[in-house]
């Protein structure tokens, strides 16, 4: 595919916050970067750290945004991506719960797209569709926000409101982020990516059978040569500290990374843990 891919460069910012640009177009997926304690998550209230995302934004270099796309509207991946839109500019794509979170930080309709499974836009070069899917086991926070939400707000009050992956085609290659470890049987049947961006948060604590059929239905169905996994960090703690699993009580990060191990020997897939603003050129070969 391509001219070799040397064009197209990706970040991973911890959970599943993913930038990507070829050079003219710059996408990024949920854009969570304020990362609030455990304490403050749990007994107090949060609300985007307007500080820590421009320094956050400063330090990587991102100085524009043509789209910023949602995967689903907890706190950690919702609450910052307003103040991303209104500092870099472009556009805020998510659920009728991710528009609600916009319009609570004062974000105009013209600045928000609603989406739905299935749905393609273009940007740039890239193309990016829209495909549905499930919360991973646990989800704490089911349902949909139905009126603007105005930080700060308790945690629980970022309902997860739909899930969704994205795949992100360009003419130097095509990868697949998926920011929830679970899936939809056979949703993903035949997209043949090259790079598969995969949760893995919550899976060391799910059964043997689960991981399978996870790996089953999101890795052998997309047949990727390369998996970077995400959502598995400790994401109450400041990307300032580097990026460390979550704790034991939330996760068993060392069966899922002894998972991912065994599963790479056996077929061959390559999979990396970058660091945070280490540049990927993802479809260089």
């Amino acid at each position: 595919m391509g001219s070799g891919g040397a064009s197209v460069e990706v970040v991973f910012f911890g959970t599943s916050t993913v930038w990507l640009s070829d050079g003219t177009s710059e996408i990024l997926i949920d854009g969570f970067l304020s990362r609030p304690s455990l304490l403050r998550v749990a007994f107090g209230r949060i609300a985007p750290d307007l500080g820590r995302i421009t320094s956050t934004l400063a330090r990587a270099g991102l100085k524009r945004l043509d789209a910023l796309f949602v995967a689903h509207s907890h706190y950690d991946h919702v609450m910052d991506a307003p103040e991303v839109v209104k500092h870099l500019g472009g556009r805020l794509f998510g659920s009728e719960s991710t528009l609600n979170v916009g319009r609570g930080a004062g974000l105009g309709e013209e600045s928000m797209t609603r989406i739905e499974d299935g749905d393609e836009y273009s940007v740039g070069a890239f193309t990016v569709r829209v495909l549905g899917g499930v919360h991973s086991p646990g989800n704490r926070f089911p349902g949909t926000i139905a009126k603007p939400l105005v930080p700060p707000v308790r945690a629980s009050r970022y309902r997860d409101g739909g899930c969704f992956s994205f795949l992100v085609t360009h003419p130097d290659g095509s990868l697949l982020i998926h920011p929830s470890a679970n899936v939809v049987p056979h949703a993903f049947d035949g997209l043949d990516v090259d790079v598969l961006y995969l949760a893995i948060g919550a899976l060391g604590a799910q059964s043997d059978r689960f991981r399978d059929d996870y790996w089953r239905h999101a890795v052998d169905a997309t047949r990727p040569g390369l998996i970077v996994p995400i959502h598995w960090d400790d994401f109450f703690v400041s990307l300032d500290r580097g990026l460390r699993p979550l704790p034991r009580f939330f996760d068993r990060f060392a069966v899922a990374r002894a998972f991912l191990d065994r599963k790479s020997r056996e077929t061959g897939i390559t999979v990396r843990f970058p660091e945070p603003f280490e540049v990927i050129r993802p479809f260089v070969r």
